[in-house]
């Protein structure tokens, strides 16, 4: 025989405020608002239009979050100098670098950057650039990651050929770290100087592979879906990254990394290379960037799976 349970259900909750980690189709009665919800949990994230940059640039450095970035130096103009910042609507020119730097890579955020490659660095307090210390390798395309007073900076190319160094910089001075298990260019980066994260690029084809470093050596991780080209750009955390752009198709498309697999997710509307890129694996900004004869300057804003409530309607 059914129980009463089984015919009628449990009884709708009721909290002061919105659960904090709520389930999927989970319903409750929100006393704070008066209002009835439900949580639906989105599986796949999404990119949409931001701000136009005010220069068409690609091959420069990004770094910062989806609300509060910068761009610095690139091309076509360059090495350029220019700098640009955006406060997650509009983007504003900033104080140039005193030289320009292109093919490199960069770590920090809007306030407090750190850019390097080409055998030497620059710093970004919030208000001017000062030069930072030189790196021993003179790579460029380099990999990057981490915070102004820790970043990382591995791979790339420099004569005789594609790099598998490893340097670590504490604000001051560029020492040497693990070497990569595999010598790769144009790769995608993301994490910490004792977390550091490796995508794509070539080596010398297009590759898949990815790699993590933990402060000491690199090991590698998960194979990406696809398999994609130089040009990929990157964010997030180690346990936590996202992926997107490379040269040609499928350079719009998108993978979100979970520190073992990858997953495909939403696809950016236009081709990026190259791009000024930067945020979280569930808010990443990609800005700019090529290909190379005609590059845009439109802003796309990405934002991850998660979980969205939503108002019951009733009448």
């Amino acid at each position: 025989m059914a129980t009463y349970k089984e015919i009628k259900g449990t009884n709708v909750q009721s909290f002061s405020s919105d659960p904090g980690n709520p389930l999927n189709g989970q319903v409750w009665y929100n006393t704070g608002s008066s209002a009835l919800k439900v949580a639906e949990v989105v599986s796949t994230g999404t990119w949409a239009s931001g701000g136009a940059m005010g220069s068409a640039r690609y091959a420069g450095q990004g770094t910062g979050t989806q609300t509060a970035a910068l761009a610095s130096g690139g091309s076509p103009s360059g090495p350029d100098q220019a700098v640009e910042e955006y406060n997650g609507t509009s983007w504003t020119a900033g104080t140039n670098m005193p030289t320009g730097k292109r093919n490199n890579s960069g770590a920090g955020t809007q306030t407090s950057t750190v850019v390097f490659g080409s055998g030497s660095s620059l710093e970004w307090n919030g208000s001017a650039w000062t030069a930072g210390g030189n790196l021993s390798i003179n790579s460029y395309y380099n990999g990057g990651c981490g915070t102004q007073t820790a970043a990382l900076s591995f791979g790339g190319s420099a004569p005789p050929g594609l790099q598998v160094a490893t340097e670590e910089y504490n604000g001051t001075a560029w020492t040497g770290g693990g070497n990569m298990g595999t010598a790769v260019w144009l790769m995608g980066s993301a994490g910490t100087q004792t977390a550091g994260f490796s995508a794509g690029g070539r080596n010398p084809g297009a590759a898949n592979q990815s790699e993590e470093y933990n402060g000491t050596a690199w090991t590698g991780g998960g194979n990406m879906n696809i398999t994609k080209d130089g040009g990929v750009r990157g964010a997030g955390l180690q346990t936590a990254a996202i992926m997107f752009g490379s040269y040609g198709s499928p350079g719009q498309q998108t993978e979100l990394y979970d520190g073992s697999s990858w997953t495909i997710t939403g696809s950016m509307s236009t081709l990026k290379e190259t791009t000024f890129s930067g945020g979280t694996q569930a808010a990443a900004i990609a800005s700019a960037g090529g290909p190379s004869g005609s590059p845009p300057t439109a802003t796309e804003e990405f934002t991850g799976p998660g979980t969205t409530i939503e108002t019951v309607t009733t009448s």
